[in-house]
């Protein structure tokens, strides 16, 4: 999670005389001397990056030896030279402020995400809306979920272009419309400028009913607390509008959820799952650190160290349910598997859709501590690894659903439709009733080649911070 004091504590006191030392091995210069001149300030950045993974890096002991700050140009390349084969999470970056600003879910945006795809290899493409936030430039253009577009400022998607035109901030957009033989362009166009918003990652709920029974359906996009906590007052909305209808299910959609922070995913949790395992305060997650941090979590605050294992908050508006519903893909990772996981141990998780990433670690997000700071770069390496209360962990291949519906199915259907493959699957298995019978008998999938979107690294993450006590 963000860096604290508190973290700022732990990573400069003299206590650290407990962890693992390390000595900075340089190797014999290959180039005998002939080095390119670093600058001084790459000099300290490249020095941050060598103390800090060796101090918190969970795999500190696979660091190469004879890595050199004093030599090497590119702080970025330098950093990936730290980085143990397994490690496809750690990564760098140099604008720490806007990184905060994603983290806390407040940033400059048109407010949707797309989806872009192709129909009988061409190269020209088509963008598909997946969904929309709440108040954003998007949501008040009248964009909804499953929309189609065909241009951007009167210029068709390729697979080309597309990658460029979709980091524009102000453009219009040419919409188009499915035929039997593919796409055609409407007189529809709409002007988009993106503008500083609040991404609220619950994007759409609301309460279904089919056969009798009361169904909490929630669209979850991140895992994000917002600056101060507001965004979990809205899943607090969310759970008193689902226990005020009498729900007796719920269906989660993960589908487009790729990660956050350990406290948005600890209260959504605590908010679905039985209330005895938030009374009891039943442990969710367990932490492995490096050896270094696992000394020091263990002897100076014991076994039970809120920084060794995450309980279930107490949460007043938990809604007791015996199972749940959760729609994945492969766009389903970190805080999410956290939360599915989790639960895992305490009541019934029946899995729809795609198997997820596979991401089982967590990160902290780490400046430079100075005062005043030196550089703006910031690392997330991973720090640990977690388990649920039953030791599952190291999902390498991701976590297979229980059940199989085709993340690519066309046309993309509103949140809740009974149409959509995911939705009618759980009402099925909710009511009885065949998957057929959900499904409208002229929604066929379309073989469509489909390309993937720019991945946001930084929501495809687990954010922490210690405890220190």
């Amino acid at each position: 999670m963000r860096v604290s004091n508190r973290y700022n504590t732990l990573l400069l006191a003299a206590i650290f005389s407990l962890l693992i030392s390390c000595e900075k091995k340089i190797a014999p210069d290959p180039n005998n001397g002939n080095v390119p001149v670093i600058s001084e300030q790459t000099k300290y950045i490249n020095n941050w990056i060598f103390d800090v993974m060796h101090e918190v890096y969970l795999w500190e002991e696979h660091i190469p030896a004879g890595l050199d700050p004093e030599t090497a140009p590119n702080p970025e390349k330098f950093f990936d030279s730290f980085l143990y084969d397994i490690d496809r999470f750690s990564w760098i970056h140099d604008d720490y402020d806007a990184l905060m600003g994603q983290y806390y879910g407040v940033q400059e945006s048109i407010g949707y995400s797309l989806t872009f795809g192709r129909i009988g290899g061409t190269d020209s493409l088509f963008a598909m809306v997946e969904y929309i936030y709440r108040g954003s430039p998007a949501d008040s253009a009248g964009l909804k979920r499953g929309d189609i577009i065909l241009e951007m400022d009167d210029r068709s998607l390729t697979v080309f272009n597309y990658l460029d035109l979709y980091q524009i901030n102000s453009y219009t957009l040419t919409m188009g419309e499915a035929t039997t033989g593919g796409f055609k362009l409407t007189d529809n166009k709409v002007s988009l400028q993106s503008r500083v918003i609040a991404e609220d990652p619950a994007v759409f709920w609301d309460v279904l009913e089919a056969d009798g029974y009361k169904i909490g359906y929630l669209a979850y996009v991140s895992f994000t607390s917002g600056q101060s906590d507001e965004y979990l007052h809205t899943l607090n909305t969310v759970f008193q509008d689902f226990a005020s209808a009498g729900i007796t299910e719920m269906i989660l959609d993960l589908r487009y959820n790729p990660g956050g922070d350990i406290e948005s995913a600890g209260w959504l949790a605590s908010g679905v799952c039985p209330v005895t395992q938030v009374e009891n305060k039943d442990v969710m997650i367990r932490f492995q650190w490096n050896a270094g941090y696992t000394a020091y979590f263990t002897q100076k605050e014991g076994a039970n160290s809120d920084n060794l294992q995450f309980r279930f908050p107490s949460n007043p508006y938990n809604l007791d349910l015996d199972r749940i519903f959760i729609f994945t893909t492969d766009n389903t990772a970190s805080a999410s598997e956290f939360t599915i996981t989790g639960l895992y141990p305490y009541m019934d998780v029946i899995c729809i859709g795609d198997t997820t990433y596979g991401k089982y670690t967590g990160a902290w997000i780490i400046p430079d501590l100075a005062d005043p700071p030196m550089h703006s770069w910031a690392l997330i390496p991973t720090v640990m690894k977690y388990a649920n209360a039953d030791g599952f962990s190291e999902f390498n291949f991701g976590l297979a659903p229980d059940y199989e519906a085709d993340p690519y199915y066309f046309p993309l259907l509103p949140f809740g439709d009974s149409h959509d493959p995911f939705t009618a699957q759980a009402l099925s298995i909710i009511t009885g009733q065949p998957v057929s019978g959900y499904l409208k008998s002229d929604a066929r999938p379309r073989r469509i080649e489909w390309l993937e979107a720019p991945v946001n690294e930084f929501k495809r993450n687990l954010y922490l911070e210690p405890e220190i006590k």
